[in-house]
């Protein structure tokens, strides 16, 4: 119940006791009862209602990518993939210092290069 402690829940009861009087109480705490119920079902609803939403794109976007895989795959080839894979051989070369048609200078800069020095 929140932050009410058993004191406090006691504390209001006997003030809703003398207020209401031992008659009307029980109609009164089956009324307050009824209203949270409905406010906790509105409230519910609405978060439900407010996560399907924000969901709602999240899914839709994955359903997508899923389709164009399966489709790529009937297809036997992944178009998408094969920039990538250029990117990743490109980045590759230019982390070695060569460009495709260039092996003889990779080989060249690898022989004259020093060997690093050895501690002896």
């Amino acid at each position: 119940m929140g932050n009410l402690g058993w004191a406090e829940i006691a504390v209001i009861v006997v003030v809703a006791l003398v207020v209401l009087g031992p008659e009307k109480l029980p109609g009164a705490a089956r009324q307050i009862g009824n209203v949270l119920r409905q406010v906790r079902k509105i409230s519910t609803g609405f978060q439900q209602e407010l996560q399907n939403a924000l969901d709602e794109p999240i899914e839709a976007e994955a359903r997508q990518r899923g389709q164009l895989a399966v489709e790529q795959s009937r297809q036997g080839s992944s178009p998408g993939m094969a920039g990538h894979r250029d990117e990743a051989v490109a980045v590759e070369q230019s982390r070695q210092g060569s460009s495709p048609g260039n092996e003889e200078s990779k080989t060249q800069t690898e022989q004259t290069s020093d060997p690093p020095p050895s501690s002896q």
